[in-house]
Order: C-alpha cells, then sequence, then structure tokens
C-alpha cells in the first residue's frame, strides 16, 4: 500500500531536518579546525568570530611581545558582541583599545563587564587589577588579584612579588585574611615569598588572628621561615608563641627543652628543630633513653645531627653531653658552631670528641657575640677506613646558660 501524502510529506520533512544538521556540524567542525589551524581565515569567513578574533589579537601581540590590537579589531569586536553579547574576549579587546585610545570610561565599562561575564580573562583581571591599584581600592585589588592568580598561577613569579610588597598596608592585611581561611590556591605560594622578603612585623599582623588556617602541610616551609626570623629578631617566646597559634597540638614548653626527643624533632619548625643524619653512610635514631645512635659505615662523611637555637647576644652558654664513643679506624666525630646573622655565618666554636671507648660526660663553654641571635650547631661525622662501621651514642645533650 503506497505511503499517505501526509507520510511522505514527514519523512521529506525529517530527511531535510536531518541534511542540515549534518551540515551545520559539518560547518562548525570547519570553523573550529579553522580557528586553531588559521585563525585570520576563520575571521574573514565569519567575521563575527569573537574566539577567532581573539586568537588573531593573541598571535599578532606574541609575535610582537607586548598587547598588540587596533580600530579593526575593536570594530569586529563589537560586531562580535551581537553573535555573542557575552564573549569576555571581545569585551578585553574593546578594554584594552579604549584604554589606548585614552578612552578611560569606555575602557572601564568594557572591562568590568568581561570581569561580570568571567572571572578567567587574566589580561581583564590584571587590567583592573592596575586600576583599583592607582585608586587605592584595596579591596577590588584583592578581588582581581585572586581571580588573575586562580586562573593564571604561571604568572606567580611576576604578582607574587607585588602582592608581597604590598603587605606593608593595613587594608591590605586585613583584607588577605579572608583569602586565607577559604585556603585561596595562590597562598601557599605567596607565604613561602613573604616568609623570606616581607616585614616580619607585617607578616606576623597578617597571621596572628588567621594562624591556625596556616596549619596545613603546604603552609609548613612558609610558616617554619616566619617562626624562624621571629626566634632570631624577636626571641624564643615570641617564636613558640606563634607556633602553638598554627598548630594546636604543638606544645612550646616540650620544644623548648634543647635535648633531642620526639619533640625537638617536630619537623614543622624546620631549623629549630633537631635533623637527624639519615643518608645512606650516617645514619642517626633516637632511642627509648633519649640518646641518639649513631652509625658511620666506612668512608663515609656527613651530618650526624643539627640544630638552631636562639640565643642572647653576650651570653655565655654551655653545652653538655654525655658521648660513647670507641673512633676505631680514623672515625671521627667534630661539633661546629655557627652565629647566624642575615648577613651570613661566622664559626664560634668548635669541638672534636675524642675516641675514649667509654661513656665520657663532656661540658664546653660557648661565648654568644653581642650581635648574634642565633647559633646553629652541627655534629659531623667522618666514617672509619676500614670494613667495618662505627658507632656511637650521644645522650643528655643539653644547651644552657
Amino acid at each position: 500500500m503506497a505511503a499517505s501524502p501526509s507520510k511522505t510529506v514527514k519523512i521529506q520533512v525529517i530527511a531535510l531536518v536531518a541534511l542540515i544538521a549534518a551540515w551545520q556540524s559539518y560547518q562548525f567542525a570547519v570553523t573550529v579546525n579553522l580557528r586553531l589551524a588559521d585563525p585570520e581565515a576563520a575571521l574573514q569567513r565569519q567575521p563575527d568570530d569573537a574566539f577567532a578574533l581573539a586568537k588573531v589579537v593573541k598571535n599578532k601581540s606574541r609575535a610582537a611581545e607586548e598587547y598588540v590590537s587596533d580600530a579593526a579589531d575593536t570594530s569586529a569586536a563589537i560586531q562580535s558582541l551581537v553573535k555573542t553579547p557575552l564573549s569576555r574576549s571581545s569585551l578585553r579587546i574593546i578594554g584594552m583599545n579604549s584604554a589606548a585610545a585614552g578612552e578611560a570610561q569606555t575602557a572601564f565599562a568594557a572591562m568590568s563587564l568581561a570581569d561580570r561575564v568571567s572571572r578567567r580573562d587574566t589580561t581583564a583581571q590584571i587590567w583592573l587589577l592596575e586600576r583599583a591599584a592607582a585608586s587605592d581600592n584595596f579591596d577590588a585589588i584583592l578581588r582581581h588579584y585572586d581571580a588573575a592568580m586562580s586562573v593564571s598561577p604561571e604568572l606567580g613569579p611576576i604578582l607574587l612579588p607585588i602582592m608581597v610588597d604590598a603587605l606593608q598596608y593595613r587594608q591590605v592585611r586585613e583584607g588577605m585574611r579572608a583569602y586565607v581561611l577559604r585556603q585561596a590556591r595562590w597562598m601557599p605560594a605567596f607565604l613561602s615569598l613573604a616568609a623570606r622578603d616581607a616585614s616580619l612585623d607585617n607578616l606576623v599582623d597578617l597571621m596572628r588572628p588567621v594562624a591556625g588556617a596556616l596549619s596545613g602541610e603546604e603552609y609548613e616551609a612558609g610558616v617554619a621561615q616566619i617562626i624562624y626570623r621571629l626566634a632570631a629578631n624577636s626571641g624564643e617566646d615570641a617564636a613558640m608563641g606563634l607556633a602553638e597559634a598554627v598548630w594546636g597540638d604543638f606544645d612550646a614548653e616540650k620544644f623548648s627543652d634543647s635535648a633531642p626527643s620526639e619533640a625537638t624533632l617536630d619537623r614543622r619548625l624546620g631549623l629549630l628543630a633537631w635533623e637527624l643524619g639519615e643518608d645512606s653512610g650516617i645514619q642517626s635514631r633516637l632511642n627509648v633513653n633519649g640518646a641518639i645512635e649513631v652509625t658511620m659505615r666506612p668512608l663515609s662523611r656527613g651530618v650526624v645531627l643539627r640544630r638552631h637555637f636562639p640565643v642572647e647576644g653576650g651570653q655565655a652558654y654551655n653545652l653538655t653531653q654525655r658521648v660513647n664513643f670507641k673512633g676505631e679506624g680514623g672515625a671521627r666525630l667534630v661539633w661546629h658552631g655557627d652565629c647566624v646573622t642575615n648577613s651570613g655565618t661566622q664559626r664560634i666554636w668548635e669541638q672534636s670528641l675524642p675516641a675514649a671507648g667509654q661513656a665520657v660526660t663532656y661540658r664546653s663553654a660557648i661565648v654568644v657575640p653581642l650581635d648574634c641571635g642565633m647559633i646553629s650547631f652541627m655534629l659531623r661525622g667522618t666514617g672509619p677506613e676500614g670494613q667495618r662501621p662505627a658507632p656511637a651514642t650521644i645522650g643528655e645533650l643539653t644547651l644552657s646558660k
């Protein structure tokens, strides 16, 4: 039986729709491929293609190593907005070219709209960041900085030092605490750089109200450096107070003990904690009695243990230890004490441990220079020349005035 006219028409319409859909898919595929391979040709083919326009401007700017665009690009960007009203790249091109032409209000309007459309346009965020900085709008500075760094962390070498310098402003420190609390992606890298370069007073002012939010492992290196600087400049009490504020499980009283222990081996404190030698040639470990057991393999050289101590300049200190060391086959143990300052280190004390072959208590007097606030103590070992490893035990290790 022949198909009815209405059914025939329906089949033809479905076929036509399928044909149109296939043609549109083909056109879309051609356009997408052309955008990537030859964006200028894609733009000629479709002058209102915002994506192709953005690629053309990007390629010109990359070749010139600076932003390059012109009135024709502005006209194309305006045309593209008819088809794609929420194109952040077109709005950004209009904004950049308006700024270059001295049309500040038009530029700000375009860039602000690009920001509202998407925070992922890094160029718009940087432009708005600079404008906010020029007008001392600290909330806007932080908002646009956060957007730029969250989308383009590779800009860190350029943007991080700018924000570290901005810590001198109270408004920036106060505003930044919100980004600490919400764990902004750029905060660990920022804190690491600020720990080295920023004013200590500004760092502590930033951290104290939100210290607990910096307890994560990603912050440990930066926090340890800040605490170290605080110990060297303001004394042990100030440093330990900040450490307790950051880590709820940190016990400052136990850490203040000079002897090696589970508490004073806390790696979160960086150089202020005891570090045991763990390389392939020299191995140190804490035994159940609180002594350090050392094994030095033949011909090995390296660190047995080390720690930095905050001290008072002009004071005399005693280092006491009980050592059992045979020193067979040329094995050696030597202490070094260096004053650590911003300009470098200065050796102020050295002691070789005799190969006594039995447990002996040693007491050494160390006079700290007036300008010294931190001493680095390091015990280095040299393994024997024979075939057997050399053992040693160091216990009852204390540093006192």
